[in-house]
């Protein structure tokens, strides 16, 4: 009963932190498509640490619940490495090639925690519930390792991509995490990694959410003062500029009414949350003009997402005109917005010849 009253006072702060959170984001409307789906995976990840924490040191060495010890350990393994991974996902700037190869680390991690009861190669169980390192045991640290370091590179890339201040939040979130695994793992402190996963999905949702006013209202894309602002962040730096405006928003509004304008403005919008890769930045500048900022992008990947935005809005009954160039430090920007603009104004032009002198 003593340690099992030293296990809850040492994780319910972060339990109850983490199913709090869990409760916000359902509710809040700020988080979209696949980031909102990253905080989760984060929180759930988390709460099953903690979960699987008390079970171990509550009955580790007892000689009793050898089968829940035995589970416990197993989702443990196969999730201390892979809880970095939502945040490595959040930063948007790793390509999603190392993503799918980072996932499938993990998921080969899982399958050989998981069959670690056949073979022990990761770790045994006694019959006292005492845990023993298998040949493989340091496979999930290593992994542990890999994401944080590559979660350190993010926040590099965020520096140099003119994202300053989330480059520094991701650096000492990442600091953060490597202090609390060594503890963990070396010191034997407990509950710090699952703890530390916890109040990383939090500070970060807060991150997120205090950009709200940062936001338009109807669509939640980032407003037109956003836009200037980043401009001013990223003049340094290489990226692509793409011009979106929705077709025939003015006839929506004259026959159907200003709700089904407003509709189509938010069906514009999601298919560019659902489209755009997180790194890019997506800005409604007001009526039916949209603004986007592609750093370090290739005309290549952005002839792609100019054919996807567009596939994506005509699956929804709309379309929209979008033009793109390429900016980097030795250009005027205004002359490469005024040449985006332009191609757009041509696109739209095209697509009115194109369909009988009116575009939908």
């Amino acid at each position: 009963m003593a340690v099992l009253k030293e296990m809850i006072q040492l994780s319910y702060l972060s339990i109850v932190g983490n199913v709090t959170l869990l409760i916000f984001m359902a509710f809040n409307s700020v988080l979209v498509g696949k980031r909102r789906l990253a905080f989760y995976v984060g929180a759930l990840i988390a709460l099953a640490m903690m979960i699987c924490n008390i079970v171990v040191y509550t009955w580790r060495g007892t000689g009793e619940h050898i089968g829940a010890i035995w589970i416990a350990n197993i989702v443990a393994y196969s999730i201390s490495g892979p809880v970095i991974l939502p945040f490595v996902f959040l930063t948007g700037v790793i390509k999603k090639r190392l993503l799918i190869l980072l996932t499938s680390f993990a998921g080969c991690n899982m399958l050989l925690c998981m069959t670690t009861y056949f073979h022990g190669l990761v770790f045994t169980i006694n019959a006292e519930g005492n845990l023993a390192f298998g040949s493989l045991s340091t496979l999930p640290f290593i992994l542990t390792a890999l994401y944080l370091s590559v979660l350190l590179v993010a926040s590099a890339m965020k520096f140099r991509l003119g994202f300053h201040g989330e480059g520094l939040f991701i650096l000492i979130l990442s600091l953060c995490i490597v202090v609390a695994t060594i503890l963990n793992t070396f010191y034997g402190y407990k509950f710090l990694i699952s703890g530390m996963a916890v109040l990383s999905c939090i500070f970060y949702y807060l991150f997120y959410t205090a950009q709200i006013f940062s936001r338009d209202a109807l669509t939640r894309a980032l407003n037109r003062h956003s836009f200037y602002k980043d401009i001013e962040n990223m003049k340094k730096r290489q990226m692509f500029l793409i011009s979106m405006d929705l077709n025939g928003l003015k006839e929506i509004n004259d026959t159907r009414g200003h709700n089904e304008g407003d509709k189509a403005i938010i069906a514009v919008s999601e298919c560019a949350f659902a489209v755009l890769p997180i790194r890019y930045r997506f800005y409604r500048m007001g009526g039916d003009e949209f603004e986007i900022l592609c750093p370090g992008a290739e005309e290549k990947e952005i002839e792609n997402i100019v054919k996807r935005l567009k596939d994506a809005v005509a699956r929804k009954g709309y379309s929209v005109a979008i033009g793109y160039g390429e900016y980097n430090k030795d250009m005027n920007f205004d002359s490469v917005f005024t040449a985006v603009d332009a191609m757009m104004y041509e696109d739209k032009v095209l697509m009115k010849t194109q369909n009988g002198g009116r575009v939908r």
